[in-house]
């Protein structure tokens, strides 16, 4: 019986963890159901709103068409029909994993009821427990009051389970910030609780540590050296943390959303880090509208942002071999460089003129005038390397000169590779670094651009285009900017507040540019050009003792992909059930 339930309600849990993806966005605010978990619960699947999820997997079946289940609709009837059933509550999955790894996980099951008796059909209480036939099984129901019935098959485990009694405040304190973001803003979340879990996370600690003499013997010290490095931030993080959240939603108008969270122990060195404000789009304004394949948005003014940042730079410089950044002040770096975006516009791909070559980056930290030392110094440190196979020479002027009428300085950075480096000589399956690098950054084959004050900050431009920097400059003190731009609007939209980084990725125009080529080499039978598509979108929080990450797939982009794809490389339209019998 036990195995049965358990089983049960892990396939239940991914069945209703893809629909949840198919819903409409959930109510903000902390589900009521929380305020029953207990504290020392491992893990808790929470749907803030069971009546929209019923309602939403029927939607969802159906459009789905021939591809649909039947039983879906059969499922979603009988719940929908059960009396005493409160359809406009919320309900919650308590698991334990401490002793099960995510292997036949004991499981409870918190239902908003409006009436117990009705939910159990008159049937009497043995002990508590009222069992209720579904099917050819039984399942046992508990009347925990409150407006909530326990659910489970094993009775010993539904008999032991002792609800929480919280307030929605202490449920609210209990989640964190990262976890009511992700609570508030979707339609399936998960809470995992890391102090109730924290002999397993010590035991991985163990079993990651244990490879470090293996990854010293195959890749070297530095590898080791750096899986060290690794190793104590993730030490940090478990000691530290209170609970690790993620959720899913969707919005039929907008998309898909994934988020994932970490929220550390109050008053823990971790949670001090993770308290920053931030309006990372901000900085969209001060960049030139342009149709783009990247765009990026940082705002890094928080004091626990830039410990951490400063942090992370001092550990990658004592792991650096070839000591490129021997005598780099980091700290400083990190003073000048507080804000800022970064557009990657978008090029002929198929002229080779480089995938960098119409990129423009704005910062603003610090004075200008300190920033361009420090940036010429970084270059001047880099001067002439030779390791390795690779070869590096970089230049970055000392005196501006006149680019229409902009006073700018000169940067380059030319990069050659040895074939040899590569993993095998040319013609023998190792890729061609010298046109790797013109791909990426054109005949400079490196970085190579201007560098002036502009704005509040500065602006650099990533190829020596007069067009490009008079445009980055305009646009660092407000003309133009990527602020007008809808897609990026639209995308933002779907992103928590408060970010101290959001990206977007434009898929239209990279279709665009490769769609020709794809359909040139046979990729694709035809191309048509596509246009106003929402960027995918990331964005991410450090506030409130918490981190969160969120990303956005909007449903119309995600249409345009796959109808580029044709049918045979998505298997030909076969449904994998219609074959029982398959042999190898």
């Amino acid at each position: 019986m036990m195995s049965s339930l358990k089983t049960t309600s892990i396939c239940r849990s991914a069945v209703v963890g893809s629909i949840a993806l198919l819903s409409l966005p959930a109510l903000a605010g902390t589900p009521q159901a929380m305020t029953m978990v207990p504290n020392n619960a491992d893990a808790v699947v929470v749907i803030p709103d069971l009546g929209e999820l019923i309602s939403d997997m029927n939607v969802v079946n159906t459009m789905l068409g021939d591809a649909g289940s039947m039983e879906v609709t059969m499922m979603t009837s009988v719940v929908r029909g059960m009396p005493g059933l409160n359809l406009d509550g919320s309900a919650a999955v308590v698991l334990d994993i401490s002793e099960h790894a995510f292997d036949n996980m004991d499981a409870v099951v918190l239902v908003p009821v409006s009436s117990f008796a009705d939910l159990s059909q008159g049937r009497e209480a043995v002990d508590g427990l009222v069992e209720l036939p579904m099917g050819g099984d039984s399942v046992f129901l508990r009347d925990l009051g409150d407006g909530y019935a326990a659910m489970s098959n094993d009775t010993s485990v539904l008999s032991a389970f002792v609800p929480a009694s919280h307030t929605m405040d202490q449920a609210k304190a209990m989640l964190g910030t990262a976890g009511n973001r992700a609570a508030s803003s979707n339609d399936l979340m998960m809470y995992l609780n890391l102090e109730a879990i924290r002999p397993m996370l010590d035991a991985s600690v163990e079993e990651m540590e244990a490879q470090i003499p293996m990854i010293e013997m195959m890749a070297g010290a530095d590898a080791a050296q750096g899986f060290n490095s690794f190793m104590d931030m993730y030490k940090t993080a478990i000691k530290d943390g209170h609970a690790a959240v993620s959720g899913l939603s969707f919005d039929p108008q907008k998309g898909f959303a994934f988020d994932f969270g970490m929220q550390f122990k109050e008053g823990s060195k971790s949670a001090s880090k993770f308290n920053n404000d931030g309006n990372a789009g901000a900085y969209f304004d001060r960049v030139p509208a342009m149709d783009f394949f990247y765009a990026q948005a940082f705002d890094l003014r928080g004091e626990g942002i830039q410990s951490m940042l400063t942090g992370y730079m001092d550990m990658v410089k004592d792991m650096n071999a070839t000591e490129m950044m021997k005598g780099m002040d980091f700290a400083g770096m990190m003073k000048s460089f507080q804000g800022g975006s970064m557009v990657m516009g978008t090029t002929n791909i198929m002229g080779m003129t480089g995938l960098m070559s119409n990129t423009v980056m704005y910062s603003e930290g610090g004075d200008a005038e300190n920033t361009l030392e420090m940036v010429r110094d970084m270059y001047n440190s880099m001067g002439e390397v030779e390791q390795q196979g690779v070869s590096i020479k970089s230049s970055f002027d000392d005196e501006p000169q006149d680019i229409n009428g902009i006073q700018a300085y000169a940067h380059s950075m030319t990069i050659n590779v040895d074939q040899a480096a590569m993993g095998g000589a040319a013609g023998f399956g190792a890729p061609d670094p010298a046109m790797i690098m013109q791909m990426v950054y054109g005949p400079s084959r490196g970085p190579a651009g201007y560098a002036a004050e502009a704005g509040d900050g500065m602006v650099f431009t990533f190829s020596q285009n007069p067009e490009l920097l008079k445009s980055a400059v305009d646009a660092a003190d407000g003309k133009n900017t990527m602020m007008s731009n809808k897609g990026i609007a639209a995308a933002a939209s779907m992103l928590p507040d408060n970010r101290v980084m959001e990206a977007y990725v434009g898929i239209d125009h990279i279709l665009n540019s490769v769609g020709p080529m794809l359909m040139m080499f046979g990729v694709v039978p035809e191309f048509e050009p596509v246009d106003g598509l929402t960027p995918l979108a990331f964005g991410a929080t450090a506030d409130g003792g918490g981190m969160m990450i969120r990303t956005v797939m909007p449903l119309e982009t995600i249409q345009t992909i796959m109808e580029m794809i044709p049918q045979d490389m998505m298997g030909g339209g076969n449904d994998w059930d219609d074959d029982d019998d398959m042999s190898f």
